[in-house]
């Protein structure tokens, strides 16, 4: 039974549901770990990914699969690891990336006014559209950014 349920360790990141959760579920559901509905995977402070729909999970190494960095997440960081689309993380999925701050340059502070962050929000737009994600939403207040992509 190990080997079905998903290895994460790094005490700043989650699971949701955690993995225990996962654990208690694929003891009274067998089959549990193959079809996890919305599996999410974060770091404190960093943001997370929802993996949309269900997700197979069996046997995953969290640890080296996802990795959140400063204003961006990272998954299946060797390409040889990456199942095809639609099989294993590599599949339609919610990005939310937190701390993301309209920050003027020379001063180091928050933009407070409207057009500067509506000019910051077009530079997320398009750096969503650059990497094949479609932009969602950006929060200047909680320094959320959310996009969508189609796979990893």
């Amino acid at each position: 039974m190990k080997l079905l349920i998903p290895k994460l360790q790094r005490s700043d990141y989650y699971t949701e549901p955690e993995i225990r959760e996962v654990m208690e579920k694929e003891r009274t559901e067998a089959g549990f770990c193959s079809h996890v509905k919305d599996f999410v995977v974060g770091r404190r402070g960093y943001g997370w990914v929802k993996f949309e729909g269900e997700t197979d999970v069996r046997g995953l190494d969290l640890d080296t699969l996802i990795h959140f960095n400063a204003r961006e997440v990272i998954v299946y960081m060797d390409e040889k690891a990456k199942p095809p689309v639609g099989q294993g993380l590599n599949k339609p999925a919610e990005v939310t990336l937190l701390n993301i701050r309209c920050v003027d340059r020379k001063t180091g502070k928050e933009y407070g006014n409207k057009k500067m962050v509506d000019k910051f929000m077009e530079k997320l737009r398009k750096a969503a559209e650059e990497q094949g994600a479609q932009f969602v939403s950006f929060e200047p207040v909680k320094g959320e950014w959310k996009f969508r992509v189609k796979h990893f």
